[in-house]
């Protein structure tokens, strides 16, 4: 009979290869979802499409249209039938869509499987909250989400790289084909080691755990036990009537919606590029990797610090990080408004910004959100982080319709002039989320505080 040090090993064991699934996982959903980005400046530019700024923010926002469908329908999905089969069947279904963008011939075409395929991936987030939920106590949730943060950052990059390197040999529809068969082959290798739960593998659920030898308490803080939730009885209408009575729940939807609006111009980033003098299609593509690149290494280490800062001491740290994401709006704005600043100087400039933009807004991004609906929403989490997603999403989607007709009537500087007004917005708001959550959190046990 294994001794409880010996279950603990071994849990930390399938912890990691579950993590590392996850991760692995979550950056082909990243490669399948940045190529339209990497791939945005030669479609535009093929005339047998006949896009334009306009027309491709219509594609993106149709994309952000399948994304708020789809969690608003797979968080219960993935609640119900586990987080290990919708997470592998989504990712394989997203892949298979990659592939067939390469065969798009008009806007509508174009529209539509970025429609089908963001409602795919749509699934992932809120299948890894109920893959979590199983596998790790409360006191990693931090962590946990920090390094898949990381995933899809970290995913990003690589993508712009290599898409912006196989956009200078391979024609855009080729891009789409690589990209897809490489998410396909992620989905197949993961299948082997991602399992749905710690008893497929001869391990205790954290519910029935014991304390590790040498305790003389079974509820110590340090144990992995997990502590019953709220809504651990609950119904889904029951979990969805809590969360309206929430007060966090709305400011962390109003702080979500924000942040995915600034996190969204990642979208546009290629075509904003092109805008300087002398920069190219795969140029732009590859050094747009300075944004996911600031936001991973803002990650690498930000769950942990998350996990160990104070509720109130994460009041000044998330207030201050979307503060220095203001200064970075501001900056880029200065940039293409300032004539005094040269011509030569503008393009490094701006990729210094963006690596700094990223670093800034990635931690307040990821971090809070899920954080919140693995703690709030218990057995419930994948309903609650889809319903998040919707409504950042939801702004998102508005701002990519109006976004490419800002840019196409008045120029970048204006959609540059909204971000500052929402990058502010954004700062008031998560400082009162942060506050109400240090002043009204409680263990999850019992009644709630709302």
């Amino acid at each position: 009979m294994m001794t409880n040090n010996d279950l603990a090993q071994k849990r930390t064991h399938w912890e990691f290869i579950t993590l590392g699934c996850m991760f692995i996982g979550y950056m082909g959903f990243i490669l399948s979802r940045t190529v339209l980005a990497v791939a945005s400046p030669e479609m535009v530019n093929d005339p047998n499409l006949g896009l334009d700024e306009a027309s491709y923010g219509d594609i993106a926002a149709w994309g952000m249209a399948g994304m708020i469908t789809g969690k608003l329908l797979t968080g219960v999905i993935a609640d119900w039938l586990g987080g290990r089969r919708v997470f592998l069947v989504a990712l394989s279904i997203t892949a298979l869509l990659t592939v067939t963008f390469s065969w798009g011939t008009s806007t509508t075409i174009l529209a539509s499987i970025n429609f089908l395929m963001l409602f795919a991936m749509a699934a992932s987030w809120p299948s890894m909250a109920s893959i979590i939920s199983v596998w790790y106590p409360s006191t990693k949730y931090g962590r946990v989400w920090g390094i898949l943060s990381i995933s899809s950052r970290l995913g990003a990059s690589i993508s712009m790289i290599l898409l912006g390197t196989l956009l200078t040999v391979f024609s855009w529809q080729n891009v789409f084909r690589t990209a897809g068969v490489m998410s396909f082959c992620i989905a197949v290798c993961i299948s082997f080691y991602l399992k749905a739960k710690p008893k497929d593998v001869g391990l205790p659920a954290l519910e029935d755990q014991v304390a590790p030898e040498g305790s003389d308490r079974q509820d110590e803080p340090n144990t992995e036990q997990k502590a019953p939730h709220f809504l651990d009885d609950k119904n889904p209408a029951e979990a969805l009537w809590a969360f309206a009575k929430s007060g966090r729940f709305w400011l962390i939807c109003s702080s979500l919606m924000c942040t995915t609006i600034l996190m969204d111009f990642i979208l546009f980033l290629p075509l904003y590029l092109t805008s300087f003098e002398g920069v190219s299609s795969a140029q732009a593509g590859s050094w747009a990797s300075a944004f996911p690149i600031g936001c991973l290494l803002a990650l690498v280490g930000g769950g942990f610090l998350y996990d160990r800062v104070s509720r109130k001491g994460r009041v000044g740290l998330l207030g201050g990080l979307l503060g220095a994401t203001c200064v970075c709006v501001a900056a880029l704005w200065c940039l293409k408004g300032i004539p005094m600043i040269p011509d030569s100087f503008k393009f490094p400039l701006a990729i210094v910004i963006l690596f700094f933009y990223g670093f800034t807004l990635a931690p307040v991004y990821y971090l809070p959100a899920s954080i919140f609906s693995n703690e709030f929403g218990g057995k419930h989490c994948a309903l609650l982080v889809g319903l998040v997603d919707v409504a950042g999403y939801s702004a998102s989607m508005l701002y990519l319709i109006a976004g490419g007709r800002m840019v196409k009537t008045w120029g970048w500087q204006s959609m540059i002039q909204l971000f500052l007004v929402i990058a502010a917005v954004a700062t008031l708001i998560i400082i009162w989320f942060a506050f109400e959550d240090y002043r009204r959190f409680k263990p999850p046990v019992g009644k709630v505080t709302v």
